[in-house]
Formats: C-alpha cells, sequence, structure tokens
C-alpha cells in the first residue's frame, strides 16, 4: 500500500520538471504524444511505392492522408530533405507485409 503514494509524487515531480524546461521542451512532448497516438493510416503498399517516384513532391504523403508531411515535402522539394525522407519512407515501406488486400498500415 505504501508505494502507491511513492508513484503518485514520481509522477508529479516529473510533471513539474517537464513544465519547468520551458516551451521546447512541451514542443517535443507535444510531438512525441501526438506521434504515438496517431491512428495508423492504411494504404495500398504498391501504390504508396509508386507515388514514392514523385516523392520529392511529397506525392506518397498525400497518398496516405497524411497532408501535414505532404505540405513539408512540397515546401522543401528545392532542397535534398524530401529526397532523403522519400528514400526512408520507401525503406520502411518495402518491408512490411501487406494483408491480403495489399493495405499496409502508415
Amino acid at each position: 500500500m505504501e508505494m502507491a503514494p511513492e508513484t503518485t509524487q514520481n509522477s508529479a515531480l516529473r510533471t513539474d520538471e517537464a513544465a519547468s524546461h520551458g516551451p521546447l521542451w512541451r514542443l517535443i512532448d507535444c510531438a512525441v504524444t501526438a506521434h504515438a497516438n496517431r491512428a495508423k493510416v492504411p494504404a495500398n503498399r504498391k501504390a504508396y511505392l509508386r507515388w514514392c517516384l514523385l516523392g520529392v513532391f511529397g506525392a506518397q504523403r498525400f497518398y496516405a492522408k497524411q497532408w501535414k508531411m505532404g505540405l513539408l515535402y512540397l515546401v522543401t522539394c528545392w532542397s535534398g530533405f524530401s529526397i532523403a525522407m522519400t528514400m526512408i519512407d520507401a525503406m520502411i515501406a518495402v518491408p512490411m507485409k501487406p494483408d491480403e488486400n495489399g493495405i499496409i498500415y502508415l
């Protein structure tokens, strides 16, 4: 029974530490929490990999209904960022095993 108050005190202490780090820490914490809680989006694996050919413009992200990332790719299409991230997207999608309909969850 004594462990419950200690656990409560530790979690309260961690919350106070996160609040004292400032806005950058809160932004990082918000991004990590949003990524962990996001819903997986179904996409046809073959179509997604074909859209990766236009990945410099973020086509595969628009296809997967990830509009914010698609816009980021589109805005940075003049740099190497979108090309590098498209290669990473393809490397993530290739080893994924699709279900019987060819759907993967991104």
